[in-house]
């Protein structure tokens, strides 16, 4: 009887466990979720994110820190691929798009410090500049015989950066609107 009794309190315990943790897990995706509905490939961008163990449990800011963070490598692994990998006979495309590249991780770290200082208007314009500067490369690859990495790597850091455009105009709506709130 004994036994009986332990075996019911361990599973109402590991019942009510479960609920807790159920809703929780769920929960913690949601805001992910929710962002990258608004990019260009949704499925694409919450593994891209995920692939981040911040993403996790990240309220906006975070999403919107971790989205940068990944675009900055996504564009410095290009940057820093061999040469031949990337573009086979092509070394005026290889020095333009090396060039655009860098200026994108130039850009992308005056992006963070626009994040730090809270100015998240003026981000979504930042980051159409770097989408403007790798815009050519990107038009370039769809346009030719380069492999599809170098494709998907274009894409994702076109998704990459639609994150933070989207998480940079939701954090503005909710300072603004933080202003405008009567007491």
């Amino acid at each position: 009887m004994a036994s009986f009794f332990g075996s019911c309190s361990m599973l109402v315990s590991l019942v009510f466990m479960f609920m807790l943790i159920g809703p929780s897990f769920a929960k913690e995706h949601t805001k992910l979720q929710q962002i990258c509905s608004k990019t260009i490939d949704q499925h694409e961008c919450i593994k891209l994110m995920k692939s981040d163990s911040r993403a996790s449990n990240a309220d906006i800011r975070g999403l919107t820190e971790i989205a940068i963070d990944l675009a900055s490598f996504k564009a410095g692994d290009f940057v820093n691929s061999p040469d031949g990998y990337r573009f086979e006979g092509h070394n005026s495309f290889a020095s333009s798009c090396d060039k655009n590249y860098m200026d994108a991780i130039r850009d992308l770290e005056q992006t963070k410090k626009l994040f730090y200082d809270g100015d998240y208007k003026r981000i979504a314009v930042q980051v159409n500049h770097v989408k403007d500067r790798v815009r050519d490369c990107k038009n370039k690859f769809e346009n030719s015989s380069y492999t599809s990495e170098r494709k998907r790597w274009n894409k994702e850091f076109e998704i990459l950066c639609d994150v933070i455009k989207v998480c940079s105009r939701s954090l503005y709506d909710d300072s603004y609107s933080s202003f405008t709130r009567l007491p």
